[in-house]
Order: structure tokens, then sequence, then C-alpha cells
């Protein structure tokens, strides 16, 4: 009896074991985890190229295979220790290596390290700037830091390389040549003329034929006095709007000042054709007809016309060769200038000293080379008018043998060489141009210009 009762009390508890216990398990290999690729967005990858992609120098093949092998672990497994640390060995070798350069930039640029980027490939790129690898991730870099203009430079520079380089050259040219047109005139506000100069430079590079860049050119060229500049990018200017009448009297009076003389006058001649009543440009066909004849007088005159500032001699020669009571006049004194006796212009010299237009000093001395300004040419056309034109009614009937400065620009805005007396100037440096129109002004109270 008490066997059979142990037995359901047996089953009970091998069925409670069976519950609780596990099945025995054959032994297993231990689990693998698989390699994460590189944590970075999938369209950033694409600036990471193999760093001997476009890499113009030789290689020995077990550095090749070094750096393909961590920049495969970089891309396909995440490995950013393993590929910093196979730079950092190579760099160590040989720091001049620039694929192991490029190597640990793709590194940083995984960490978001996007300035030591830009700091590592830019020296890069100064010693091989058509080096795919490099550029396309150093234009990549300075888009993230947002700078437009070098990432674009970095991408045109490999753009017929790679079609992603040329894909975002051509999608950041507007945003680049706007940044820079904004640099040149921020530049020339602050009166830097080199930094101007230089950003102007990109300009010519990346868009040369662009109305933004003939613009730029001018502002330039005017900030610098530079005429001949000036008038070759108004001259492209004219051409691309040749309705722009501001344009064209700006480009006829370049031309008769340092270009084509003839083109300068059939410019402003065109001018006054279509607007026939217009007094402003019947004034400047005027000028435009003096500054032709200008041109058939001999080399030396039609260069000092076109300097930027004039000297004592400058001032006579001009003076001398313009107006005809000069070149052709008696002299009625005997005066000696006794620092001109060598001088290529002794001959104008002497002749504006003794009619009286200009000044020898106590000690006979004429100072040919002394910077001229507009108050010295102007008292000495106001000389001449009182000499050669004594009855002109903008002189009021008195002879001004010795008028002061402030005398000489009451007289020149009452004969209309200058607008009005405040715009005499008479401390300001006077310029061939400058000297050219008053001389011509001049000439209209003796007969003619």
């Amino acid at each position: 009896m008490l066997r059979l009762a142990a037995v359901p009390l047996l089953w009970a508890a091998l069925l409670s074991a069976c519950a609780t216990t596990p099945p025995a398990t054959s032994p297993r290999e231990p689990v693998q985890s698989r390699p994460e690729p590189l944590a970075i967005e999938r369209e950033e990858l694409a600036y990471l190229v193999s760093p001997m992609e476009g890499y113009p120098l030789d290689v020995d093949a077990g550095r090749r295979e070094r750096v393909e092998n961590a920049y495969r672990d970089l891309l396909d497994a995440g490995a950013t220790g393993e590929a910093r640390a196979t730079a950092a060995e190579l760099l160590d070798t040989d720091p001049a290596f620039h694929p192991a350069q490029v190597l640990a930039a793709q590194v940083d640029f995984a960490a978001g390290e996007h300035a030591a980027v830009a700091r590592r490939l830019l020296a890069v790129g100064d010693q091989l700037p058509g080096y795919t690898a490099s550029q396309l991730l150093l234009g990549r870099a300075a888009e993230k830091l947002g700078d437009i203009p070098l990432a674009y430079a970095a991408f045109r520079i490999v753009a017929p390389r790679s079609s992603l380089a040329f894909q975002r050259t051509g999608e950041l040219h507007p945003r680049a040549l706007e940044i820079v047109v904004n640099r040149v005139n921020d530049a020339l506000r602050r009166q830097s003329l080199e930094e101007a100069q230089s950003q102007l430079g990109l300009l010519r590079e990346w868009a040369p034929s662009e109305m933004q860049t003939l613009e730029a050119e001018v502002a330039v060229a005017v900030a610098r006095s530079d005429r001949p500049a000036e008038l070759s990018a108004v001259k492209a200017l004219a051409a691309r709007r040749p309705d722009d009448r501001k344009l064209l009297e700006r480009r006829a009076e370049l031309e008769l000042a340092v270009g084509d003389p003839s083109a300068g006058l059939q410019i402003v001649q065109d001018l006054a054709r279509r607007n026939p009543n217009d007094p402003a440009l019947a004034e400047k066909l005027a000028a435009a007809k003096f500054r032709w004849r200008l041109s058939l007088l001999p080399a030396a005159v039609r260069e000092v016309a076109a300097k930027p500032d004039l000297d004592k001699a400058d001032l006579a020669l001009l003076l001398y060769w313009l107006v005809p009571n000069v070149h052709y006049g008696r002299p009625s004194a005997g005066r000696i200038a006794t620092d001109v006796l060598d001088h290529p212009h002794q001959e104008a010299i002497v002749r504006v000293v003794n009619l009286g237009l200009m000044d020898v000093d106590s000690l006979h001395r004429f100072g040919p080379s002394a910077p001229v300004r507009r108050g010295t040419a102007i008292r000495s056309l106001a000389r001449l008018l009182a000499r050669f034109a004594p009855k002109a009614a903008c002189l009021g009937g008195a002879a001004i043998p010795d008028p002061s400065p402030s005398a000489s620009c009451d007289v020149a805005a009452r004969c209309r060489l200058v607008a009005t007396a405040e715009e005499c100037q008479p401390a300001a440096p006077l310029s061939g141009g400058d000297a050219v129109e008053l001389i011509r002004r001049t000439l209209e109270h003796l007969g003619g210009s």
C-alpha cells in the first residue's frame, strides 16, 4: 500500500523537475557583432573618396595598400581610431605624404571637426591644387564652415575630374560671386586697395565676362586712378549695355584722355546728334573736339595731358602748346629761370615766365619739378585773360596782373572756368585732364577752343 501511494508523489516530482530544468544543449561558437558603417549622413559619404583618387605623385605599393585598407575600414566599419592611427604612423615616417593627410582629414570630417579639415587640406591644396580627394573634402568642409568662396574654389578646380564637384560648382557659382563682389566693395569702402585688387582677381578668374566682374573692374580702377584699366572695363560694359548714355559718355571721356581720341569724338558726336537740344552734350562735344585736336600734337604734350598729377614744367608745356597767344606771343619781360637751362621744356617755361603767366622766386628759380596745384593753374589762366582778353565781360573791365588765390577763383567762376568759386579748390592737385579742360574754357574767351 505504501509503495503505491508513493508513486503519484514521485511522478509529480519528476514533472516538476522537467518543468524547471532547461534542456541540455550542445556547445556553440560565440556570437560575432557585425561591423557598423561610418556614422555620418549618406550624402556626406560622397565627399569621402579614396585618398588615392587624383593623387598625382608616385606611391609605393605598401603605403598605398595601408591607406586604401584604412579608408575602406573607415567607411565600412566606422574604424575611425584605426584610420587615425594609420595616418599618424604614415605621417611620422613622411610628414609630406599627402594621402595620409587626406585620411586624417576624413576622420576629422567624420567627427564634425570641419575647421581642422580646412586647416589640414588648405596646405595640401597649396602644393597639389588638382588633387581630387583633397579638394572635394576641402570644398565640403568649407561649405559647412560657411566659407562659400573657398568651397567654390576647391570644387571648381577639380570639377573637370569629379561629377560631384562639377555639380557643386554650378550650384555655388552665383552665391560665390555675390560674396566676392561684396568683399570688393567693402574693401573699397575701407580704402584697402590691395585687398580689393586681390578679390577682383578671383572674379577675373571665375567669371571674366560677367557684368558683376566688369562693374567691379570699373570700381577698383577708379579707386586706383587707373584710367587705362577703367577704359578697358567700361568698353566691355558699354558693349553689353549699348543704350546706357552715362556709360557711353564716360567711355568717350576715357578714350579722349587715354585711349583712341577719334573713337571718343565719334561717341560724343553720335550722342549729340541724337540729342540736339541738350546743352550738356553740346559742351561735351566742344570738349571732345578740343581733346581730339590735342591728339595731333607732339607725343610729349599728349603724355603730359594724360598724367594724373602735373608739375610746374608740365603746366608750362600745356600752356605753350594749347594757347596760340602763348606759343606765338611776344614776351614783354626778360626774366631768367636759372634752373631750367637744361630742361627739356625750357622753351615753354621761359615763354610763360616772360609773359608773366608763371613766376620765379627771388633767386630766379622756377622749380620745374615742383607739384602744381589747381590754384596755380587758375591764377595763370586769370593772368592770361587779363593779358590777352582784357575786355572780356567776365573780368569786369579791370586788369588783374597778380590776383590772389581768392580773386583768381572769383575770376574763374565769372569766366566759367569752374562752375562756382567753391569748386575752384586751389589747394587740390592738378591732373592733365583738368588742366586741358581749364585751358579749353579759357580759350573760349580768346576767340576759339
